[in-house]
């Protein structure tokens, strides 16, 4: 079991807007655009984003006409994610909760989970959210296929190629330094954090078990997933060793 739950109750909501500001409005935008139109989405479809954070793609999808449901387990990120809604006068149910314990079945159109949110429970659990990704979505019907799901992370084959033990960078706000692990037995890469502001110091420490494309493609066979495809990010470009990022998007049914 990977253990996860004080970095994002107390460290991530304090830093993560910062952390997060090299993907600037222009870059959500276009990130929406493409996902909009690779998963074929009409306006007033149900869209779950989760976990949504601060509310970066729930609040554009919803700009879109989009019906969107955001989840957290971090009251601090939804708060501002409620905040940045109002300021654009869109409405998005942004509820407070846990990936691992979805209670949705067959509602939503599309399931995004987004800049590398999964990974974070130990390789049972991280099957069991798939599992539960799985049943909040719409399910294929007669002349109708299932809801869609989509994972953006990182490439584990990019990090084992690049990996760096340290690092430092001034991220917003925030000069954030990290020290890392990385298990190659587990592919659990353990990174300690340190974001300083000004005198303010925060600290965290995160485990991310981190997956090759093909285990990824294997779990959502597994689960029921079907029709995926690979991407090297969000311009649809294939996925290869020099693509820090990838995404998987599969349908729900076989």
């Amino acid at each position: 079991m990977i253990s996860n739950h004080q970095f994002f109750r107390t460290f991530w909501p304090r830093v993560a807007p910062d952390v997060t500001a090299a993907r600037p409005g222009m870059r959500t935008k276009a990130e929406v655009r493409f996902l909009v139109r690779l998963l074929r989405l009409r306006p007033g479809a149900r869209i779950l984003d989760v976990p949504c954070g601060y509310g970066r793609h729930a609040v554009e999808l919803a700009c879109r006409s989009f019906r969107v449901t955001g989840i957290d387990i971090s009251a601090a990120l939804l708060a501002q994610a409620r905040h940045a809604a109002a300021d654009l006068g869109v409405e998005v149910e942004f509820r407070r909760g846990d990936m691992r314990r979805l209670g949705y079945r067959r509602q939503f159109d599309a399931v995004l989970n987004l800049f590398t949110s999964f990974g974070y429970f130990g390789d049972a659990a991280d099957l069991q959210v798939l599992r539960r990704f799985r049943r909040a979505l719409r399910p294929a019907r007669a002349g109708e296929p299932g809801g869609w799901l989509v994972l953006h992370l990182i490439n584990r084959d990019w990090v084992v190629r690049r990996y760096r033990p340290g690092s430092r960078s001034r991220k917003g706000r925030f000069v954030v330094s990290e020290e890392s692990a990385f298990d190659f037995a587990t592919s659990v890469i353990t990174t300690h954090w340190t974001a300083r502001r000004g005198r303010q110091v925060f600290r965290g420490t995160s485990r991310l078990r981190m997956y090759c494309c093909h285990e990824l493609m294997g779990m959502l066979r597994q689960v029921g997933f079907s029709r995926i495809q690979v991407f090297g990010d969000f311009s649809g470009k294939p996925l290869s060793l020099d693509c820090r990022w990838m995404t998987l998007t599969a349908r729900a049914g076989r």
